[in-house]
Formats: C-alpha cells, structure tokens, sequence
C-alpha cells in the first residue's frame, strides 16, 4: 500500500474502527467511552471532504469533530513515523480476518473473532469464502450460542457482502442524485404516496455518497403495498431485507437502495433523525438532553414523561395535543410528541432551522441556540456562469468545449442568467511563439464582439490559463489587452511540497486581470487527491487582490471543497460558483456547486456571480 493509500481518509477511519472493535472484545466496563470516541472520530474522517492528514498539516487536526487530545496524539505519531505504539498496543493479537469479517452485515467484533479463533481462519484476503464454507458444511450451528437460525443469517450476510464488495465504494454527488431521482419517480407512480425525500449524506449533499437512502410519507395502511412497489423497481438486482414500513435493495451496480414509509404526523421526525450526520445527532440528542427530552426517529418524549407547560400541550377532548403540527401520542403510559416537519421539530427544541447541508455536528448547533443560522445561497440567486468553454479553436493547452459562443448565450438565456463569461483555455505554448498567441488572442476577441454584437444578455471575454510550475502564466502579458479577465488554474505538477506550491499559487495570482483562482485544490474524486497549500497565505492574499475562489461545480471536481469554503469565508474570501461546462448541458451542474456553497455556510452576498452585472463590472475593475 502506497503512503497515499495508507494515509487515505477511507484507511484512516478503517484503522479507527480497529481499534473501537478491539476495545469491544477487551471487554473492559472503562471502554465503554473510548468506543463510542473512536466510532465518532472515524465517522468524522470518513465523511470528511479534505483529507485528514492535509488538515493536520495545517495545523487544524484538532478542529475536526470527534478528534480530542487522546485520539488526536496518536493520529499526529501516525502521519509523522507511519505508524502509533498505542494503536499497535491496541491491535496486538487481534488476526486481520477478524475486522474482515466485521464488514458483513449481522457479523459484530466478538462474533468475528469468536468464527475465527473456533475455526482457524486467520487469512483475511480468503476468509469470507472461507466461513461461507464452513457455514455451507453447516458447521457454525453447533456451536455454543450460535445454532440454525445464526448459521442461515451469517450465511445470507456473507452473500451479501461478497455482492457489495465488487462495488465502487462511493459514488460522485451526481450520480447519487440522478439515482435516487429515479427511484423517487418510480415511487410516485403510486398516488398513495404522498411525498418522497432523499435522507442521509446525499440530503446533506456530501461530495461523494455511499447507499441512496429514501424516506416516503403515505398512510399507515398503505405502507405494505408501497414496499411491494419498492421491491418491483426495474433496476433491482436482488433483496437485501423487506419489512412492513421498509426495505432494502441491491440496484444495477451493486449499488444499495433502501426505503423508508412513515405516516405524516411523525414524519418531520424521521426525516430529521436519518438525515444525520451522525454527529450533528448526537449533538442535537445531547441538547435535547439537558433540556429534559430524549429523541428518536418517532417524535420527543419528556425523559420522566413529564411534559413541561411551556412545551404548549393543551387538553382537547380528554387528549394532549401541541399546536402547530406537533401532536401527543399517549399510550403504555408513554407520551410522544410527533412532528409533521422539521422546522417544527426544531422550533419545538427552540432552535433556528438548520439546513441539512451544514447538519456535520460542528457548531450549528450553538449558532441555532442563538438565530445565527445565515441564509445560505440557492440556485435561484445565481445570475451568471463565468467558466464556459467554446468550440472555438484557439489551438488550446487541453479540451475544447463542444459548442460556440452562440449556443453558450442561448443556454445561459434559458437559465435567465444576466450575464455569462467565456473561458477556453489558453493556447498551446509549447506550439506557438508569444507573437501568435497574441494574434489568437486577439482574433477571439474580434470573433466574440462580431458575433456577439446584438446579443441581449451581457458577456464576458476571459481565458482559463495554465499556472506553470515556475508559477508563470501560460500566456504573454501582451495578450492580457484581450480579456476581460483570467481564471487560472493548476493542471501539472501536482506533486511539488507545500511551500513550492504555495509560491507558485501566489505568484500566479499577482499576475493582471486574474480574478478567478480555478478549482483550487485540482482535486478529482476517487482519483487524484488535492494539492497541498498553506490556505492562510492563499486566502489572505486573495482576499487583498479581490480574487474570488473558485467553487468549481463539474461533478468530478466540486472544488474548492466545502470545508475549506467555511475556512475561507471566515477569512473574508469571496467566491464564485462557476461549471467548467464544456457543452452546454453542462451549464446545469451549477445546483452541485451551489450545493458545496451552503455547506460552506455561504450566503449569496459572498458570492460574485449573484451581483448584479453593474457590480461585476466594478469587480472586474478591482486591483
């Protein structure tokens, strides 16, 4: 395994679920804290947009929800040597195969050491097909605290595992959407079903997703018929669990699907309990706590099923009820309080709604306490794109778009936007003289204004431009008197270390009419990891030369991402959202980007591209 492998946020949080598992089969009461520490931290980690050792080479590893001193000491001793003695001290005597195992569904950590140790399997790469043969030989039912009904479950959930484990292990944002938009739309061919949310990650609109999770409100009596529904979708490979009110699918892909059906008066409950994230539950649970009230995916109850007056529960017709969509449930001596929506259920705990996409159990909570919750952008705020790339041939460094500046308009129209900005790349430098590219440059721009030149809504001619790794512009100044702007952006040499790379960023950026810094880290998910830079000098300096950070929107990239947008905005950064559209459908991954914005807590006062053109043009003109 490489050192980017082995220090990889999915190995990091692999590693931190180690070493809770071996907590659990050490089986001391005192571990009881430490599991629950180290499940939290490798939730965090594994969630997280940037990875784990980049923050920690910022200095900022202990920002990281879940990440406390004891945790975090060992983590640094791991980035630093490669490995940390108390992990290993943690880990002696545990066999691999045991936290292999641990991955199949119904297999928990005593369970899998208990299968290994009983039958040898100590080999991790073979030992799922190995205890499937054990299983088969039927083996696992005469042991102690096992017998038939055990044996049947393992066996199901080594299937199970051995089909999920041929897939991708998450997917892009986009993909995930397309997904579940289409389950939801074949759910809706049933007039019973009221209402169909996404929950989970791909609610809170994370980079990457792993299962599609869908919740459906319908009437209690309709649930049975809607799973039935459910398990008839035409992308179905096979079923993984189907009860009354839910039910799980493996779809095309091996890609998992699993459905929710809940009644509307508890539904708000639901909805908010399996959006997580898992730590944003938490801390909501803990708050609720102190205020006297435990929570579920059901609704509120007073912990000593004691509702306080306050709460507004009022007598109707012998029965408690609470206003505004919340009602009490009585029954076993239990009151409920159930929430037909969110925003009632948080009111109710008497917090600001907080929107799912910043819901990661930093400090939300505490800004909702007080009505400090900002209003973050939406797509409807968004007047224009300025990364578009033409089929206009000026002999560029990488990919021409596919269609003409024309088209470009008319799409940009379509979405209503005032203005939009074109973006080719630069010309090939190793091709051409200073001389030539000017003259490129300089027939572009006559090319657009010809072209252009009774165009109702407002362009903008710029030029998206290599950063060499001298950190020289890919471009002769000279040329710079035919754009209205320059986006630049790293596209080799991504390996230099932190400093390189810093000053090659910033001298890049002092360059004239650079306004845009491009997909910033020139990150690809699940294939290239961002580079390194110090982000301080980074957003300090663009923060002075009015250079926004780009969010860029095109599905491999959603970059800059959504944890360094928060860092940047309290740094005083602006921003815009831009697509890197290189056809004009492309034009419509804007909503991605706007996603990574609002989980960067960004209103659209701090994003250019929803001025006005008046003040883009005032923009433009900044130095």
């Amino acid at each position: 395994m490489s050192t980017e492998e082995k220090n990889s946020n999915k190995e990091i949080a692999e590693l931190l679920r180690k070493v809770s598992a071996a907590y659990v089969l050490k089986g001391e009461k005192e571990n009881r804290f430490r599991i629950i520490a180290y499940e939290k931290a490798a939730d965090a980690v594994e969630h997280l947009s940037r990875e784990l050792r980049d923050v920690w080479q910022d200095g900022k590893l202990y920002k990281v929800p879940g990440i406390g001193p004891g945790i975090g000491s060992s983590l640094e001793e791991y980035f630093k040597t490669g490995e940390s003695r108390h992990f290993n001290e943690i880990l002696k005597g545990i066999p691999e195969s045991v936290f292999t195992l641990m991955k199949v569904p119904g297999i928990g950590p005593k369970r899998a050491f208990r299968l290994v140790m009983e039958f040898g399997l100590t080999e991790k790469e073979t030992v799922v097909d190995d205890l499937l043969n054990v299983g088969r030989a039927n083996k696992i039912s005469s042991l102690e605290g096992f017998g038939q009904k055990s044996q049947d479950d393992i066996i199901e959930g080594l299937e199970v595992y051995q089909k999920r484990d041929r897939l991708v292990e998450r997917m892009p944002l986009p993909y995930a959407l397309d997904l579940s938009e289409e389950v939801i739309k074949y759910l809706k061919e049933m007039t019973k079903v009221k209402r169909a949310d996404a929950l989970g990650s791909l609610r809170r609109r994370v980079a990457t997703i792993g299962d599609v999770d869908i919740a459906v409100v319908a009437d209690d009596r309709d649930s049975k018929e809607i799973v039935a529904h459910f398990l008839k979708y035409p992308g179905l490979r096979s079923v993984e669990g189907a009860g009354d009110a839910k039910a799980s699918i493996l779809a095309a892909g091996n890609i998992r699907i699993d459905l929710r059906v809940q009644n509307q008066k508890s539904y708000g409950s639901m909805l908010e309990y399996f959006t997580g994230s898992k730590e944003h539950n938490i801390r909501l649970r803990e708050y609720a706590l102190k205020k006297g009230y435990s929570l579920s995916e059901y609704g509120i109850k007073k912990v000593k099923n004691v509702i306080p007056a306050q709460a507004g529960i009022q007598k109707k017709n012998g029965s408690p009820t609470v206003p505004d969509g919340r009602q009490v449930r009585v029954g076993d001596d239990k009151q409920i309080i159930e929430f037909k929506d969110e925003e009632s259920l948080y009111s109710f705990l008497g917090l600001q709604y907080i929107p799912p996409e910043i819901r990661e159990g930093t400090n939300e909570i505490d800004f909702a306490k007080v009505n400090q919750i900002p209003h973050p952008v939406e797509l409807e705020n968004i007047k224009g794109d300025f990364h578009t790339h033409s089929s206009y041939d000026l002999q560029p460094s990488h990919d021409m778009g596919l269609n003409s500046y024309s088209e470009l308009v008319e799409k940009a129209k379509s979405l209503k936007y005032e203005y939009i900005g074109f973006s080719d790349h630069n010309p090939k430098k190793s091709n051409l003289s200073d001389e030539e590219i000017v003259t490129i440059m300089k027939k572009r721009k006559e090319y657009i204004d010809k072209t252009l030149s009774s165009s109702d809504i407002h362009y903008f001619i710029g030029l998206e431009v290599d950063i060499l790794p001298s950190g020289e512009l890919a471009l002769p100044e000279k040329a710079f008197d035919y754009v209205d702007y320059l986006i630049v952006s790293l596209h080799s040499s991504f390996t230099m270390n932190n400093a390189e790379m810093t000053n090659r960023v910033l001298k890049a950026l002092s360059y004239p009419k650079v306004k845009i810094f491009g997909h910033p880290t020139a990150r690809l998910l699940g294939k290239r990891e961002g580079v390194e830079l110090d982000w301080d000098k980074i957003f300090s300096f663009a923060k002075d030369r009015h250079i926004a950070l780009e969010i860029n929107s095109a599905p491999p990239r959603l970059d800059l991402p959504d944890t360094l947008v928060r860092e940047a905005k309290e740094a005083g950064v602006k921003f815009i959202i831009n697509t890197d559209a290189h056809k004009v459908d492309h034009m419509d991954f804007m909503q991605y980007g706007v996603s990574v914005a609002r989980r960067g807590w960004l209103t659209k006062n701090e994003v250019i591209n929803t001025k006005p053109f008046k003040e883009i043009k005032n923009w433009l003109n900044k130095t």
